[in-house]
């Protein structure tokens, strides 16, 4: 492939990328985001939002999605007694802005929260913070006594739709039909041998990723996946969350 790559140094990709003969960089899919649009790599696994954002190229036929709960992208309530419609003050996992984006969508419009009402913290929340948003695979390992939300869970449960958090983007605008048919096979020969993509030292037991990959996941990006995709797009601009392409 004559194409610098860039992934998320996460679970969820390594489907996608486990097969590819040229090996990725990884970053957090905020910093994936950066480096598009600075030129330093030319297709990414980048957040959705930020091809709604700019002017990229969108290879054909793969995300990442759930149709359900994810499991890695959660909102935990930090203290007794709060839930989604009492909650003042929020941690945001800087990482991704779709997932952030996604949570406040869900706070306007799911459960009619104003947003101007709810402190958001990052990067650090100060000790009295009521609840926090985590990405990635860490928030299969948080343990809390309190409830939690499954966004990809509130999402698919409220719209009907599967929920789309990445997909190959380029900044070029144009992919070849060789690189797009690479990215199309990695990502096939991973979804059919899972547990040859699960690396040897893994951070959960290999079954829970197994089940993570198979279950919660989705890999193909068909019609059902850009219905919501263009779901959530409209939701973002009603509520004018999205930056223009210029300023992004």
């Amino acid at each position: 492939m004559l194409y610098s790559l860039g992934a998320v140094p996460y679970l969820n990709a390594l489907p996608l990328i486990h097969y590819l003969s040229e090996k990725p960089r990884l970053e957090a899919p905020a910093a994936l985001a950066r480096l598009l649009r600075i030129g330093q790599i030319d297709i990414a696994t980048a957040p959705i939002v930020t091809y709604f954002e700019n002017p990229y190229t969108l290879v054909p036929g793969i995300c990442i999605g759930s149709n359900g709960p994810v499991k890695s992208v959660k909102l935990f309530f930090t203290k007794t007694g709060i839930n989604i419609q009492n909650v003042q003050s929020i941690y945001l996992d800087m990482e991704s802005r779709t997932s952030i984006l996604l949570l406040k969508v869900l706070l306007q419009f799911k459960y009619g929260r104003r947003l101007d009402e709810i402190t958001f913290y990052h990067p650090l929340p100060p000790r009295d913070c009521e609840a926090k948003l985590l990405i990635g695979d860490k928030t299969m390992k948080e343990i809390s006594e309190n409830p939690s939300l499954d966004l990809g869970e509130e999402w698919t449960q409220w719209t009907g739709k599967p929920f789309v958090y990445a997909a190959w983007l380029s900044r070029l605008p144009e992919v070849s039909e060789k690189a797009i048919q690479e990215l199309t096979l990695a990502r096939d020969q991973g979804c059919n041998n899972i547990p040859s993509v699960i690396p040897m030292n893994p951070p959960l037991p290999t079954a829970a990723i197994q089940d993570y990959l198979k279950k919660n996941l989705i890999f193909r990006l068909g019609s059902a996946e850009r219905e919501g995709m263009e779901l959530f797009r409209d939701y973002l601009l009603r509520a004018e969350l999205l930056q223009s392409k210029s300023a992004a």
